[in-house]
């Protein structure tokens, strides 16, 4: 069996696994368009990212209306609908890719010595806390929202609709980079060894 220098203690091998773990369901839950669900029509299921939307309705040549069931993404950044939710793509963007790139990194860190050192580990778990924060229930009020949420949906308030699935996925990801971000300030507390795998 080889013998693999590591500079991560058992602590430190949990937070990388969780780490990696935590980056998936961020990202996973980043990229799918399923924060917020509605009905259109009151009848068509509808479903909001923050840079995707799932069922929209779309101009006919004859000037009627059709009801697309596919879901895209917006056009060009100019066409996101809110303010808010370009911030958001951006900063919870930059959050589940900084996240993933922490997470291979702490995986480095389970085979090679001194890819993590005590200062990385906690400069590392202090960026997974701040890429948790968003201000994506700030564009609630649009326009498309409204539509789709009874007409009275408002800036962090839905109205009829919900948050779906994909969201709380996300969410699932950011409370565990908070958890991260604690086990590492404690596990670079704690005397390294090496491990044989």
């Amino acid at each position: 069996m080889p013998v693999f220098a590591s500079s991560l203690t058992a602590t430190g091998v949990f937070w990388a696994c969780l780490s990696l773990a935590a980056a998936i369901l961020s990202c996973s839950g980043f990229y799918l368009p399923f924060w917020i669900q509605g009905a259109l029509f009151n009848s068509t299921e509808v479903s909001f990212g923050s840079f995707r939307r799932c069922s929209y309705p779309r101009m006919k040549d004859d000037g009627g209306v059709q009801i697309v069931h596919e879901c895209g993404r917006y056009t060009t950044f100019r066409d996101i609908p809110s303010v808010s939710w370009q911030v958001t793509t951006v900063t919870v963007g930059i959050g589940a890719a900084t996240s993933l790139l922490m997470a291979f990194t702490a995986l480095a860190a389970c085979c090679v010595a001194d890819v993590v050192t005590k200062r990385a580990a906690r400069i590392l778990g202090l960026v997974q806390v701040v890429t948790g924060g968003a201000i994506y229930p700030n564009g609630w009020g649009i326009r498309e929202v409204r539509e789709v949420c009874g007409g009275i949906s408002d800036s962090y308030y839905l109205g009829t609709c919900q948050l779906s699935w994909s969201f709380y996925l996300m969410g699932a990801g950011v409370v565990m980079l908070f958890l991260c971000s604690f086990l590492s300030l404690w596990a670079s507390r704690i005397k390294p060894h090496s491990y044989r795998i």
